[in-house]
């Protein structure tokens, strides 16, 4: 009687170090990848098809997506600095401008956000760069609204909260920006109003 059938075999294909997602560090990982093998007597014999890839932590064992090697929390970090700081200038455009009061919000709200100031240089080239651009914020937050957390949404909503009213009252191109911000990061209405209303109080700290 011959016996066959098929088994799938792990290798190492690949070392290196990756940003633990688990360990919250760097460590060392090794990128393993499972084939199916055709077998004869339990021994496999024939390479058949590649059944998976993954990344396992060499240090607490978890396992990810092959992905996880490119994860860099700096570079992610850096780009969310960069959103939000489109966020309060297209929140300060909804009016068509972008003058002075709004620009000193943007810089003190970027340097509460990140610990470090913004560059003129840096701000005057985004803030080109919006006006050139079509959209508009809630077009802007809808393209990055699946990708944040409740977290990212408050603060979203409270950048350009306070870049619309750092003059005082909002204008009505603001008013209507910011109100349509609801449906865009899918908040249910009440708890948006709330949100609101906790960001008009004087010295308010959401």
């Amino acid at each position: 009687m011959i016996i066959w059938g098929s088994r799938g075999l792990t290798s190492v294909v690949e070392s290196g170090q990756f940003h633990c997602p688990q360990c919250g560090t760097d460590r060392a990982f090794s990128l393993k990848q499972v084939r199916n093998f055709f077998t004869l007597y339990f021994i496999p014999l024939i390479p058949l098809n590649i059944a998976g890839r993954y990344v396992e932590c060499g240090s607490c064992g978890g396992t990810f997506a092959e992905e996880a090697r490119a994860y860099d929390p700096e570079r992610e970090r850096q780009e969310m600095h960069t959103r939000m700081l489109r966020v309060m200038i297209m929140a300060a455009l909804a009016d068509g401008e972008v003058d002075e009061t709004e620009r000193r919000a943007i810089k003190e709200q970027y340097q509460d956000l990140t610990g470090l100031p913004v560059a003129a240089a840096t701000l005057e080239s985004e803030i080109g760069l919006a006006k050139s651009s079509s959209g508009n914020l809630n077009s802007f937050v809808g393209g990055i609204a699946n990708n944040l957390s409740p977290h990212g949404k408050a603060l979203v909503v409270k950048l350009a909260f306070h870049t619309m009213s750092a003059a005082g009252d909002l204008r009505p191109g603001h008013q209507e920006q910011l109100t349509k911000l609801a449906d865009t990061l899918k908040i249910p209405r009440d708890q948006y109003m709330e949100l609101i209303d906790q960001l008009s109080q004087p010295e308010s700290g959401q």
